[in-house]
């Protein structure tokens, strides 16, 4: 961590920008999950650390029922920082053009996966002064010391910035390997009773959520994440992640966690002793946990310690049933160890999940059905098929512009879902042959059958322990009902 700096009092303000849940998410924006904005507070938590005359707040329009406009004008803000993801661009603008008008003198600074790939076309905003590029908790510290001094921004490596009017990019900066050095995350100033995990997964009430580790090293097309973490894999120490949970535990008694690594087990023997230690300190008793990872990471021994360590549900990215486009996808796993880790999962008595995407390039239609069918055929307790979508930064992004599916100077960030089948918009990117109406009308239909089907209505009815389970599982039922046929 840079030096520890002192001085006079500078108030920072972090927003997680507002957004139109129902333009992005269709019929299901009354029941989507809500999560902390953990980048955020990973930034304020490493920013007070590293300099105590910061006074910091964070605004999640996600939760905070207070109006930005009054808060900005109780707080008066010096520093603003914005989080930007692609669905967010107008949002972020609006957000940044509303503080500008307020205090013409507050430096707003942006970061993101989108403010990572696209800082100029941020830049261009008037009401935007700064964008960094990568993680941001080191270079938001170095602004936060620089920026009240008035002091040159040339010597901050991984920022763009605006010099008299003229736009001009810094060296970028080395990702810090050593994540030991990030405290944990400022959940202290969000919330947390207001988030929430969908009802299909609901066995608690107090939902926390964490990363244990940052980065995926594999280098599927779709992905735009591994631009930012450069396909590293850093783990944070088991020490701290135990005194997150510990905070999460004593403060707010979380009753179920969600583990938000990119990928979860990728380091086997960490994944074992993380969950002994879960096993040690009685977890299992107090809370149960989800994490997502590759199919490929997974065997019966490790399944089993996740299991007795509390692991409830696991989720699996397994996009295709077609070896072929899987291959094409570079997804780096075969049709075989799916089928394998599924079982897996579901004889570990660990609730398995899938997700899949229709209409990545090339696809015919025979191939998308053959992906719904190969789904069905999986010991699967849920699913989620998508719609392939094409993210600034990725190959598919450039396929798609390729193809002339995407005009980067005149796109609709909005329409960036893959939940388009249930919004009033169409698919930004279909395969050439298909139709965007065709696969909208395909997702709805493959996430609905799979839920008729008698297996699942008896297993989800085996699931009901309590009027509150009835009540959730009704209300899952209801907007899903609502989302696909109105």
């Amino acid at each position: 961590m840079a030096k520890e700096r002192s001085g006079p009092k500078t108030n920072v303000l972090l927003v997680n920008p507002s957004y139109d849940r129902k333009r992005y998410m269709g019929g299901f924006a009354g029941i989507g999950w809500i999560f902390p904005p953990i980048g955020l507070l990973y930034v304020a938590s490493y920013a007070r650390a590293g300099n105590p005359s910061l006074n910091i707040q964070v605004y999640d329009s996600q939760v905070d029922r207070r109006d930005l406009s009054e808060v900005i004008l109780a707080f008066k803000p010096g520093i603003v920082g914005i989080s930007c993801q692609s669905a967010l661009v107008y949002s972020t603008l609006a957000t940044a053009k509303l503080i500008k008008r307020a205090f013409p003198d507050a430096v707003i600074i942006v970061g993101g996966v989108h403010a990572s790939l696209r800082p100029f076309d941020l830049l261009e905003s008037p009401g935007i002064d700064i964008v960094v590029r990568g993680e941001g908790e080191e270079a938001f510290l170095e602004l936060c010391n620089k920026v009240p001094a008035k002091e040159p921004l040339d010597g901050i490596p991984g920022i763009c910035y605006k010099d008299r009017g003229e736009a001009r990019s810094n060296p970028g900066r080395p990702l810090n390997m050593e994540l030991r050095e990030y405290p944990m995350p400022a959940l202290d100033l969000v919330p947390l009773e207001r988030y929430r995990i969908s009802p299909d997964l609901r066995t608690g009430s107090r939902l926390g959520v964490m990363i244990t580790a940052r980065g995926c090293p594999y280098n599927c097309i779709f992905c735009a994440n591994k631009l930012l973490t450069k396909r590293t894999y850093r783990a944070r120490p088991i020490g701290s992640v135990i005194g997150e949970i510990e905070f999460y535990l004593r403060t707010y008694d979380m009753n179920q966690l969600l583990i938000y690594d990119d990928t979860f087990a990728v380091d086997r023997e960490r994944t074992i002793e993380l969950c002994n230690e879960f096993i040690r300190r009685g977890y299992p008793g107090r809370f149960k946990w989800w994490a997502e990872g590759r199919a490929d990471a997974l065997d019966e021994e490790l399944l089993r310690v996740m299991k007795k360590a509390g692991c409830g549900v696991f989720s699996l990215g397994l996009e295709s049933g077609n070896q072929r486009l899987l291959d094409l996808i570079k997804k780096d796993i075969t049709l075989e160890q799916v089928r394998k880790a599924v079982g897996m999962i579901h004889d570990a008595g660990i609730d398995a999940r899938a997700t899949f995407i229709l209409g990545l390039p090339t696809e015919t239609r025979e191939e998308s059905l053959r992906t719904i069918k190969f789904a069905y055929s999986l010991p699967l307790d849920h699913v989620k098929f998508g719609i392939a979508t094409p993210f600034p930064g990725t190959e598919l992004w450039d396929i798609a512009v390729r193809e002339g599916k995407v005009d980067p100077s005149a796109i609709d960030w909005t329409r960036l879902s893959l939940m388009a089948g249930y919004t009033d918009f169409m698919p930004l990117y279909y395969p050439e042959g298909r139709t965007p109406k065709e696969l909208k009308k395909l997702q709805k239909s493959a996430n609905l059958f799979f839920y008729l089907r008698p297996k699942m209505i008896i297993g989800y009815l085996g699931r009901i322990r309590s009027p509150g389970d009835l009540f959730h599982r009704l209300k899952g039922l209801f907007y899903f009902i609502k989302a696909t046929f109105f």
